[in-house]
């Protein structure tokens, strides 16, 4: 693997948000780690603690999580250029209701979140990217999840999902498109055929 070109792609997302020095991400490379996951590979499973957050250089990851009948829900899908980890489970330490499995052979850099928070608190340019991405990621996107969620139906919430997600569908089996976004394959593929979408 080149290492080099995957960490300037991490660097060039993080940018996106927030520019951060040569000082900063030298440092913030001590804990950040390059792996290959294969397809069907979990990075995280039910009831593990958090430790890492994983942006995809190579790939398709999805988060979800299961019902008590084990019934899976996938709640979000990741490619490349994103970041994916079980939030909850990173900021309060305590064990993952989610699980992250790689939908494809995926390259991704794992950052330790203990570390990552330890150097927010001494580099202020690494402290804007995380403000900047939390706000963006976490509260704005997030909230138009949830008015989507509320108001659209489920043709108007697949054609955000694939103007957010470019090509996205041809990489995923339908079932997991369906579930993120809270129907049936049966309905996803009346919506497709309304569309004159075939796979």
């Amino acid at each position: 693997m080149n290492n080099q070109t995957y960490f300037l792609q991490l660097r060039t997302a993080i940018n996106s948000y927030s520019f951060i020095s040569d000082e900063t991400f030298e440092e913030f490379k001590n804990f950040c780690y390059l792996k290959k996951v294969k397809k069907g590979e979990n990075l995280l499973l039910l009831g593990d603690k958090a430790k890492f957050i994983h942006f995809i250089c190579k790939g398709l990851l999805r988060t979800y999580f299961l019902d008590e009948k084990a019934n899976t829900y996938n709640k979000n899908l990741f490619c490349e250029n994103f970041f994916s980890a079980s939030v909850v489970s990173l900021l309060t330490e305590e064990n993952s209701y989610l699980c992250i499995e790689a939908l494809e052979d995926s390259i991704v850099i794992d950052i330790d979140f203990k570390e990552y928070k330890a150097l927010i608190n001494k580099k202020e340019d690494l402290k804007n990217f995380y403000i900047k991405y939390i706000e963006k990621n976490w509260i704005i996107e997030k909230e138009k999840v949830e008015i989507s969620f509320a108001v659209d139906d489920a043709t108007k919430r697949y054609l955000n999902f694939i103007k957010k997600y470019p090509n996205i569908e041809n990489r995923v089996a339908q079932h997991h498109i369906a579930s993120h976004l809270g129907i049936t394959p049966t309905q996803l593929s009346r919506i497709r055929k309304s569309m004159n979408i075939c796979k």
